[in-house]
């Protein structure tokens, strides 16, 4: 097997809602990208999970991801991510089984902590068990679907538990960890559990984390090969410079206002206030240089410098502008008909090359 025989394509379905529009029509518009990436091809759909913010309002990845797997027909479904530390661990592992069993094995377990925010407070059990991350979590996730889980109470000591369903396939429903640190890059290796990387990691980042992956895969016994990492784009198909520059500057403003401090009176500080604006053109550059956003050729170039770079073979993309919500559907077909093609004949073409050559080798 080649990368070109690996590489999957997705889109993530991030549920944002820009001013003026109603939940409904963020939902309307969720669900018209999922089916049209399955009418167009695409192997997968993420969804995520956030709680509390006017801009983001999918509340239940697992939830969503059944909606949809009802809505398709082939497509697999996962989640990007379920935010652990907020869930019983136990309980997400049923939800998922029920899940895997449902969609005939269409469902991926997509798993991270997220930010410290609001909703760790409210929904969760402090920061302080945010900071403590997921690997006791991921050991009762596996350990239920494996029918190994114990409890006990003041009636029975360590009685045999057995979580329903069993999941479809033995080992569970695939299973990925996002990764941003050394601490859930070790998580994810020592169980042999691939991992998610998102927007923010650049491609030499990435083959950094991969083959840090690696090594740690290999000293706790694990194959240290071998697993489809799946990592995260902005891609934006358009033929103007200008109208490239926009959307990675409307981008850029988000992700400002997400990570803004807040001030004494609790409200975010305005990341468009002057001393805000260097960082946003500066964000809006790196951006620029970095995602699939610009014309055919751009895109087409960015996606395999990615692939090629990092080794990971599944890639989401974020479809979906900040603003002009519109845009999204246009953008999905121009991406599955113009760039992703592309995408593959290059990398098929340099598997022919490279077997040529190994095969002159012999």
């Amino acid at each position: 097997m080649t990368l070109a025989d690996d590489v999957r394509f997705g889109i993530l379905l991030s549920t944002h809602r820009s001013p003026g529009r109603t939940d409904a029509e963020v939902f309307r518009d969720t669900v018209a990208l999922a089916t049209c990436a399955e009418a167009l091809g695409l192997d997968d759909l993420w969804v995520t999970e956030h709680h509390f913010g006017d801009a983001v309002i999918g509340s239940s990845a697992l939830a969503l991801a059944a909606f949809l797997m009802g809505r398709t027909d082939r497509i697999t479904v996962g989640t990007a991510v379920t935010l652990l530390p907020l869930h019983h661990p136990i309980h997400v592992a049923e939800q998922a089984a029920l899940l895997d069993q449902v969609s005939g094995g269409r469902f991926v377990l997509g798993v991270g902590r997220g930010q410290s925010t609001t909703e760790y407070e409210v929904i969760g059990r402090g920061v302080d068990h945010w900071r403590h991350g997921p690997a006791e979590a991921l050991d009762l996730i596996r350990a239920a679907w494996a029918g190994e889980v114990s409890a006990s109470s003041d009636l029975y000591a360590f009685a045999p538990i057995t979580p329903t369903p069993a999941p479809l396939r033995r080992c569970g429903p695939p299973m990925y960890v996002a990764a941003g640190s050394a601490g859930t890059i070790r998580s994810a290796a020592s169980r042999g559990l691939p991992m998610l990387l998102f927007f923010d990691k650049t491609s030499e980042a990435k083959a950094e984390m991969v083959a840090l992956h690696a090594k740690l895969a290999a000293a706790a016994g694990h194959s240290s090969d071998g697993y489809d990492h799946a990592f995260l784009l902005f891609a934006h198909v358009t033929d103007s410079p200008a109208r490239a520059h926009d959307l990675m500057a409307d981008r850029a403003r988000y992700l400002a206002r997400d990570a803004a401090p807040q001030s004494a009176s609790g409200e975010n500080e305005d990341p468009d206030a002057p001393q805000g604006e260097a960082l946003i053109e500066s964000v809006t550059e790196r951006l620029l240089a970095t995602q699939a956003v610009g014309d055919v050729e751009t895109c087409v170039r960015r996606i395999l410098r990615h692939i090629r770079t990092s080794g990971c073979s599944r890639v989401m993309f974020q479809v979906e502008p900040v603003a002009e919500p519109e845009d999204a559907l246009p953008n999905l077909r121009r991406l599955a008909a113009e760039v992703l093609p592309a995408v593959r004949a290059n990398l098929e073409a340099e598997a022919r090359t490279d077997g040529t050559r190994m095969d002159r080798a012999r």
